[in-house]
């Protein structure tokens, strides 16, 4: 196995640009081997495809990329592809000089020329109009483009991390995607695991969004019942629905702790530390929910085994005990 194989690894490499990588909070062992992977590919120029389903966090992780990257000191350009239609795609992309066409008043400087020596996130792409993916695939493959109104080929130098929620694959297999186009972006290939697939996550986030939308004079807090209810969810909107619900949570309970009547009412239904909302779905075990609760409380409490024994209502060995069952020193 070389060094830099982390898919049979068990121990993951610690992160060199943690900084870089902060803004993604995450205990997963998963994530954290998507995001060694992503600091590694960042040394590098190659296009990096990153899927994943929609609110997983695919632009943060672009973002991260870019800072851990020698690109940092320049622009990071996220750009939606569904939002381009062929006239807007020549325009913003390519940029286009006065009087190049009907409506062209001044001149246009477009997403390559500003984006030069950054990065250009393309959001979306499996949505990019078939006819327009031609255009992209000459950038990607030859570093020129033409501004639309003149016939000198410019060259740039940018790197592109691309992103989809789209099974690429089934477009492919339609002809609505090109697959010369999909094989030049996936010089790296990155996916982000669904909410679902990271459960012990999402007290962290639960943490994360509850601090972010407090007001001074609230609690931040919230009621174990609602936290178990928001534990047994499914979350078919991943991250950014968590952070949704908790926003409306912390603006119903006025600065009372949150609880259940503060959550969405489809989520308003009896749960045990045993059981789920669905039958069909996987039984959280007893230990896991200890484990996210305690590791919450520990992250609150800045990691002071002192506050956090206090405020459990444990004895403080018996947190160190815990908290070494979870490798965490």
């Amino acid at each position: 196995m070389t060094s830099w194989d982390l898919s049979k690894s068990k121990a993951v490499p610690k992160l060199k640009h943690q900084e870089a990588f902060k803004p993604i909070i995450t205990r997963s062992t998963n994530v954290l081997r998507v995001l060694k992977e992503a600091e590694l590919h960042a040394t590098s120029d190659i296009p990096i495809l990153i899927t994943g389903e929609t609110g997983t966090g695919k632009e943060l992780l672009a973002r991260a990329i870019h800072t851990a990257s020698a690109r940092a000191k320049f622009l990071f350009t996220p750009v939606n592809m569904e939002s381009l239609n062929a006239n807007l795609f020549s325009a913003e992309f390519f940029g286009h000089t006065k009087g190049s066409f009907t409506g062209a008043e001044k001149d246009r400087v477009g997403y390559l020329e500003t984006t030069n020596l950054g990065t250009l996130f393309l959001d979306e792409i499996g949505n990019l109009p078939h006819e327009l993916q031609g255009k992209l695939l000459r950038v990607l493959q030859d570093g020129e483009y033409i501004k639309l109104g003149t016939s000198k080929p410019r060259k740039v130098d940018v790197r592109f991390v691309a992103a989809t929620n789209s099974d690429l694959d089934k477009l492919m297999a339609k002809k609505l995607f090109r697959r010369d186009l999909y094989y030049r972006l996936r010089g790296g290939w990155l996916r982000l695991p669904s909410l679902r697939e990271r459960p012990d996550d999402i007290p962290l986030l639960i943490g994360r969004f509850i601090e972010e939308f407090a007001t001074p004079d609230s609690h931040s807090n919230i009621e174990e019942e609602a936290t178990l209810m928001l534990l047994n969810y499914d979350y078919p909107g991943n991250i950014r629905e968590l952070k949704t619900i908790i926003q409306s949570a912390v603006n119903l309970a006025q600065g009372r702790p949150i609880s259940p009547k503060s959550l969405p009412e489809y989520m308003r239904k009896p749960v045990s530390r045993l059981t789920r909302q669905s039958k069909s779905d996987p039984i959280i075990p007893l230990a896991q929910v200890e484990k996210g609760h305690i590791l919450q409380a520990y992250d609150r409490m800045d990691k002071n085994k002192s506050q956090t024994a206090r405020v459990l209502g444990i004895g403080l060995n018996t947190l160190r005990r815990k908290l070494e069952s979870y490798d965490i020193e």
